[in-house]
């Protein structure tokens, strides 16, 4: 584990890959972050969070040979670390899959961000998290109620990225009337659940979908969700 820099916040960036790991930090000191701590496994990781109180910010790859992003965000939100539960945490992943947003989306992830990603994509979660904007993490014991591994197992069968995957089999998506994502009014509940073509429920019936949680719909290239229709205004 290693830390560079100065700053009145700590990042902790993880990632297993070295070239990745150097990467993000580049952009994340482009930004004007200057404090911030690597680990270039879980367990480091892990260890960060149980000494380290002063860290404010994640930014997590997914796989790893010993353990996985959302399984250290889970941890986090489930209170099991020195930090508190709600630190603001981005998934960096090169998986696309639609399971493994479930899960994230399940933990109250922050950002869930597909690499490559820009300088500029880092920057709005920087600002999102300098700004301090509204959001809506659970008390730890409503993750502590979640079956975690068996969430996470269930995902990664899906994900070809997966050491233990596809797995590729599933129910068809229920064909229900999408209102495009820009058009969604904010806190307006779902009138079913959100699912993709596989099967895969990403949210459930009646989800209120917040400003935040319209954000990580959009960075997962979601473009339509079941609502009642918005009326037109006479």
């Amino acid at each position: 584990m290693s830390e560079a820099g100065t700053s009145s916040f700590r990042v902790l960036v993880v990632d297993d890959e070295p070239f990745s790991l150097s990467m993000v930090q580049h952009l994340l000191q482009g930004l004007g972050a200057e404090h911030i701590v690597t680990a270039n496994s879980f367990a480091e990781a892990r260890k960060a969070l149980t000494e380290d109180e002063s860290l404010k910010m994640i930014v997590s790859d997914h796989y790893m040979p010993d353990g996985s992003g959302l399984h250290l965000l889970g941890e986090l939100r489930q209170g099991r670390f020195s930090v508190p539960n709600d630190l603001y945490f981005v998934v960096s992943t090169s998986s696309k899959s639609f399971a493994l947003a479930a899960v994230a989306m399940a933990l109250d992830v922050d950002s869930f961000m597909t690499k490559p990603y820009s300088k500029d994509q880092m920057a709005v979660r920087l600002y999102e998290f300098l700004t301090k904007e509204s959001r809506a993490i659970k008390p730890k014991d409503y993750y502590l109620g979640l079956d975690l591994d068996s969430m996470l197992k269930a995902a990664e069968a899906t994900d070809p990225l997966s050491k233990k995957g596809p797995d590729k089999s599933g129910p068809s998506a229920p064909s229900a009337p999408l209102t495009p994502l820009d058009k969604v009014p904010v806190d307006t509940p779902l009138t079913s659940d959100l699912v993709n073509t596989a099967g895969v429920i990403l949210l459930r019936n009646n989800t209120v979908l917040s400003k935040h949680i319209l954000r990580r719909l959009a960075e997962l290239g979601v473009e339509g969700v079941p609502i009642t229709p918005v009326k037109k205004k006479q």
